[in-house]
């Protein structure tokens, strides 16, 4: 029986191939007809995106497009850093697409190979950076796989330019809460996260800016002027992009240490106020004391020793809250 994939060049009708857990869509489109396709087998100059596989697909996809195994294990591992392999001719690009929404961390690996005759693309997730590709609504030709690759690559610096405008704009309104002083501390929490996000972001696009370097070199990939046009520009946003996180994160930190000194400012003037309360209070408890002994003490047969004992109280417990606020303790 035929597997899933073919080396035939027939045509089929639009269809995707699926298995028990993941699934795979063949695209293909030529110079003269544009109109992005999908069809039941491969075609020479096809694009096989292929999504969430289990370790059958794999083995599959190895055997009908003489791949290698463990390169292909190493495009679901939900930690593979960028870079670029080579083996038997086969081009093999990781890299790491902005994916806030996943429960872990805040980016996903999708793995790119420049294969002989095809394109393939192998992801964890369905990835909504592939959308406006598979959706046709960018224009490009499956045959031109060069251009093909760095359109997916121009798609996933886009990833990170939507998210870095989004959190920019939360920072914004963190700083003016902080400023109100209205900022809690599930948005503190907050502040946290998208710390940890930026780190993320940075940990995945440092060694992607050197994968943009590599591919310069023309040592991986046949380039025209054109594609190093491109590729120049997807490294001087990759570039910028490091600049702004870098700068978002600084003023994340920067409002951490804010939040961190004005939480500590306000405790220690809580607990000097509490403070200056418990020593005001003292001056009444010992008067009363002294004055609540079973012995002989001035003023206690005058008729109006209680006023007298509690004026004394109230002056110098007045005198003691003049000289704590003439010493600012207070």
């Amino acid at each position: 029986m035929e597997g899933p994939f073919s080396h035939s060049d027939i045509p089929a009708k639009a269809t995707a191939v699926r298995y028990n857990r993941g699934m795979t869509t063949i695209y293909y489109s030529r110079a003269h007809n544009r109109a992005l396709q999908t069809v039941d087998t491969p075609r020479t100059g096809s694009w096989v995106d292929v999504i969430n596989p289990d370790g059958l697909e794999l083995d599959d996809l190895a055997e009908r497009f003489s791949l290698d195994r463990d390169n292909l294990e190493d495009a679901i591992d939900i930690y593979e850093a960028p870079r670029i392999e080579v083996e038997n001719g086969v081009v093999y690009l990781y890299t790491r697409y902005c994916h806030p929404e996943g429960k872990e961390i805040a980016t996903e690996p999708l793995l790119i190979i420049y294969e002989h005759d095809h394109l393939i693309t192998v992801a964890r997730l369905r990835a909504s950076i592939l959308a406006r590709l598979t959706g046709d609504q960018l224009e490009f030709v499956t045959t031109q796989r060069t251009k093909l690759l760095l359109q997916i690559l121009s798609e996933i610096n886009r990833s990170y330019e939507l998210q870095v405008r989004k959190v920019s704009k939360r920072i914004l309104q963190l700083r003016g809460q902080m400023r109100q002083s209205r900022l809690t501390t599930r948005e503190f929490v907050g502040i946290i996260e998208l710390e940890e996000d930026l780190n993320e972001f940075l940990s995945a696009l440092q060694p992607q800016a050197l994968l943009f370097t590599s591919l310069l070199s023309g040592k991986y990939l046949r380039l025209y002027e054109d594609d190093r046009d491109i590729i120049e520009d997807i490294e001087r946003s990759t570039s910028e992009l490091i600049t702004q996180l870098q700068g978002r994160l600084r003023t994340l930190v920067n409002m951490r240490q804010a939040y961190d000194a004005i939480a500590t400012t306000n405790l220690n003037a809580t607990f000097r106020r509490l403070t200056s309360i418990a020593i005001f209070l003292t001056v009444p408890t010992i008067v009363g004391g002294i004055y609540g002994m079973n012995v002989d003490l001035p003023f206690q047969h005058a008729k109006h020793a209680f006023l007298f004992v509690m004026g004394l109280v109230v002056v110098i417990t007045g005198a003691m809250v003049w000289f704590f606020r003439r010493k600012k303790w207070l």
